[in-house]
């Protein structure tokens, strides 16, 4: 059973219910562009501090993974309690979620010790405050989400939270990286002394009829818990998949995971073309996902 995972094989006697759980569960598989992101974010991550930290910007359409391939490096690095101080968190990178109502320089703060301690109900947002928080839990690499978001409250707002970030990264010498979609890649411009640090991009374009796609395709239908290999990366599937998904990461996920779940449904031992036609066709979800629904 090479081609199913480990993971799967192991769900194969598992009930319907806890497999369908484990089709709707999201899951990870590398590509050419995730794995050298992930170098880069390690590489930026074993600098240390340095006085020029290095950066990292990336880059897709919505949909794409971005945020997938920051979840997935953090969990790389989960937090961890001090030895000697149970009370004291080590948090070596901390992934930041941008909103709108994180404009300006207190909203960006405000972020970052969001980030660093997620159960807190009262965040003042002050320099030192943050200062103290990142020194404290030794941060060494700020993950930025939806970095974009920063420029939704004007030219003054969006210039205040870039310097923020740069006083951030300088005081406590840490690197960013910050993920935006691909038309709002331009948002570091506005600081060109910063936006200098961020000359290493990484842009993860839709996907194509390709062997990249193949192997994407077939690394999602190997975590499938069916005792026989899938068939989604074949001449009829994968075109099928390309044009249908139109490229978009999570549309393939999607697809794939119909398909999986009809295949379920009708008691199949593999997932095949057919049931892939069953889910581009079929203007509901498999019944199977319904029936316990509470």
């Amino acid at each position: 059973m090479t081609d199913i995972s480990d993971a799967a094989i192991a769900l194969l006697t598992a009930s319907i219910d806890r497999k369908v759980d484990w089709i709707l569960a999201d899951s990870w598989v590398h590509t050419n562009a995730t794995s050298v992101a992930f170098q880069w974010m390690a590489y930026i991550h074993r600098c240390g501090p340095v006085i020029r930290p290095p950066c990292l910007q990336i880059t897709a359409e919505g949909g794409m993974g971005k945020t997938a391939i920051l979840l997935s490096y953090a969990k790389l690095h989960p937090v961890e309690k001090d030895p000697d101080d149970p009370l004291r968190l080590q948090r070596p990178v901390a992934y930041v979620e941008c909103t709108p109502e994180n404009s300006g320089a207190l909203g960006v703060r405000r972020a970052i010790l969001k980030a660093c301690w997620p159960l807190a109900e009262r965040l003042n947002g002050g320099e030192e405050e943050v200062d103290r928080t990142l020194r404290a839990q030794g941060v060494r690499v700020l993950l930025l989400d939806e970095f974009g978001e920063l420029t939704k409250s004007g030219p003054a707002s969006h210039q205040r939270a870039l310097s923020e970030l740069k006083r951030v990264s300088n005081t406590a010498r840490i690197g960013i990286v910050a993920a935006t979609v691909s038309n709002l890649s331009h948002v570091l411009a506005v600081d060109q002394q910063f936006a200098s640090r961020f000359r290493r991009k990484i842009v993860i374009e839709p996907w194509s009829l390709s062997n990249d796609l193949r192997n994407f395709v077939y690394g999602l239908q190997r975590n499938l818990p069916f005792p026989k290999r899938s068939t989604l990366d074949d001449h009829r599937s994968l075109p099928e998949i390309a044009e249908k998904s139109e490229g978009n990461t999570k549309e393939i996920v999607e697809l794939v995971r119909l398909a999986a779940l009809h295949a379920l449904g009708a008691g199949a031992d593999h997932v095949t073309y057919d049931h892939l036609r069953l889910a581009i066709r079929d203007p509901a979800p498999p019944g199977l996902v319904l029936e316990n629904v509470k």
